[in-house]
């Protein structure tokens, strides 16, 4: 189950479920006896998430595989929905619109942001002069059409709304300058607060990426007060921490929040009145901090039932009266309880992965190692059920991105194989998303360099603490884990005695190629920051591609790949699977028929299929010990 949620009056609860996407449906339960309502949520696109607009109403949000015409490219699209929660009425929203905020006080609507065309005069218009502004609706439940216009800005600017759903603070970017407005008391706007921001360039050929630094950017939200306006900002453009600013005085406050490790800024909101409540980041586990004292109770009991856990105030009703909780520890799948704040009692709802017992569960521990450069450096470790963490084998489990990270808690790929009897471990390598900037520009020029040395470094540090046994080594990855894994079968071909690479780049200038095709080169100035010149620095990049390296492949490896990737194209495989036959070297290629490039758009099928291959190369090449 997932997106849990508890209606507005505390009676309802829904959540998404279903083995697969064919079967996935919108499961609406009664606290009260009224029975419960399963809504099918169609086969032909995936849905992503599901929330309450009102007590009877809620909006689901769909992802589908749509031909863009403008584009002339295939993209993954999210749909909104607005649905009745027994299911007999329902529309798709304009796709352009995204939710303002709840009015619980008005049952007959919600507020939506959507784009709207302006000329000079405000007035809406599709003739010369026209720029693109935003306009808060006021959306009906009978039909997309069906809305009220409540305000229209003026083009440029971005709106918060206060509690009262009034749009008193606006802020804009023009020029390197950024401008943040107030109209707090009704009186007309006042420009409270400017700033010339700094440019960081990059130029790629004809193409330039431009990154503006400064202390604010924008404003994310306002305390139920008003006074306060939160934003983020990167603290001697390195990692992100939490600033608020006051409107009274004028000034800028903090870092009110920040962290030596990771980026700060992942603000809670309070839906009852869209005001900004707490911040939540994650460092080697997740850290929450509410400035709302009512919350921060309650996190704090909470986290002292269970110390060992990610704590999640997920929904609660508009008395605050019952509070859906989820708890997801090192050895516990993530799991709901409901909270009823007028008793104190807490009742277990359900399980996430309710077919998975706990026995079955691994446990997941931070693990901390130093890069031969000196960088700290950590992982999880995920240890197989029942075993103690001494010479086991071991799969090592780089992330995608690669600017991603993994967190602490339960990760299905590394739980399934920890269940077959392997230890995993998911080093967070230098260039990893969420520990500031300078980590992430010491990955630039570092694909198969600095990057992979992290992932071997993290071999040797867990067989000298002897964890791992140094014969017993395989490397698993997707994605850009999938690139990590043909390096290491590659540029450290003595590391590994089996290697799984999955959705992989295989060949850097080929990819760069697939890039500098799809919408029109748009990311290319990343890779190009990122990987290097490709164009200039030929000779590097062939060093560094797995596929151009193919001869130096010692350990058996697996390709698996989906057919209907769009972010590494199949033909990543091919190329691979071609190197490795002009040089007569040994190696199984799965191709999963239909498959995509993220997870959470497979079928139970492309699942299975992707679980049993691993299952089966892995117990050929690596057999776990005898239980």
């Amino acid at each position: 189950m997932s997106s849990v949620r508890i209606s507005p009056n505390g009676e309802r609860i829904v959540f998404i479920t279903g083995a697969s996407r064919e079967e996935r449906s919108i499961v609406v339960y009664s606290l009260t006896g009224e029975g419960t309502n399963v809504i099918d949520a169609g086969d032909d696109q995936v849905l992503a998430a599901i929330t309450w607009l009102n007590d009877e109403y809620l909006l689901a949000t769909y992802s589908d595989r749509r031909d863009l015409a403008r584009e002339g490219e295939r993209a993954d699209v999210f749909r909104p929905y607005v649905l009745r929660y027994d299911g007999e009425r329902n529309f798709e929203l304009n796709r352009a619109a995204s939710l303002a905020n709840r009015d619980i006080s008005n049952p007959d609507s919600f507020l939506a942001w959507l784009p709207v065309l302006q000329d000079n005069r405000g007035s809406r218009s599709a003739g010369d002069g026209v720029e693109r502004a935003v306009g808060l609706f006021e959306q009906r439940f009978t039909r997309d059409r069906d809305r009220r216009r409540v305000f229209i800005g003026d083009g440029g600017y971005n709106y918060v709304l206060n509690t009262e759903n009034e749009p008193v603070v606006r802020y804009n970017f023009e020029d390197g300058q950024f401008e943040l407005w107030a109209n707090r008391d009704g009186s007309g706007w006042r420009r409270v607060y400017t700033e010339r921001l700094e440019r960081e360039q990059f130029r790629f050929g004809a193409r330039e990426s431009n990154r503006w630094n400064g202390r604010m950017t924008g404003i994310s939200g306002l305390d139920v007060t008003g006074r306060y306006g939160y934003f983020t900002s990167r603290v001697n453009d390195d990692k992100a921490a939490v600033f608020r600013f006051d409107f009274e005085t004028e000034e800028i406050e903090g870092p009110i929040i920040q962290s030596d490790l990771a980026d700060v800024g992942s603000f809670i909101r309070d839906w009852r009145n869209n005001a900004i409540i707490g911040v939540s980041w994650q460092e080697e586990r997740q850290r929450v901090e509410y400035f709302d004292p009512q919350f921060a109770a309650i996190q704090t009991q909470i986290e002292g039932f269970f110390p060992d856990s990610n704590v999640d105030l997920v929904s609660w009703d508009a008395d605050f009266r019952r509070i859906i909780i989820g708890i997801e520890a090192g050895d516990v799948a993530l799991t709901y309880y409901l909270l009823d704040t007028s008793t104190g009692q807490v009742a277990l709802l359900a399980s996430a992965y309710e077919r998975i017992p706990d026995e079955a569960v691994a446990s997941v521990e931070v693990v901390h190692y130093e890069a031969r450069d000196g960088m700290d450096l950590f992982g999880y470790l995920t240890l197989p059920p029942g075993r103690e963490a001494q010479d086991l084998p071991l799969v090592m489990l780089p992330h995608g991105g690669p600017q991603a990270r993994d967190y602490y808690g339960f990760d299905p790929w590394a739980q399934f194989l920890a269940s077959r009897g392997y230890a995993v471990f998911q080093p967070e390598f230098r260039g990893s998303e969420g520990f500031g900037r300078n980590f992430i520009r010491a990955a630039h020029g570092e694909w198969g360099q600095a990057m992979q040395d992290d992932v071997s470094d993290a071999v040797q540090h867990l067989v000298d603490a002897g964890v791992a046994d140094a014969d017993r080594v395989c490397l698993f990855g997707w994605s850009y884990g999938g690139y990590a894994a043909l390096a290491g079968a590659t540029l450290t071909p003595d590391l590994y005695r089996c290697v799984i690479a999955g959705a992989p780049v295989s060949d850097v200038l080929a990819m760069m190629e697939y890039e500098q095709g799809r919408f029109g080169g748009g990311s290319l100035t990343y890779w190009a920051e990122y990987i290097g010149d490709w164009r200039r620095e030929r000779e590097q990049m062939i060093a560094i591609s797995p596929a151009r390296q193919a001869a130096n492949v010692q350990a058996p490896l697996m390709i698996i790949h989906g057919t209907d990737d769009l972010i590494v194209p199949f033909e990543q495989a091919e190329i691979m699977a071609e190197a490795m036959d002009a040089v007569g070297k040994p190696y199984e290629l799965v191709a999963i028929q239909d498959g995509p490039h993220q997870s959470y758009r497979m079928t139970v099928e492309n699942v299975t299929e992707l679980y049993t291959a691993l299952e089966r190369f892995l117990f050929e090449h690596n057999p776990p010990d005898p239980q």
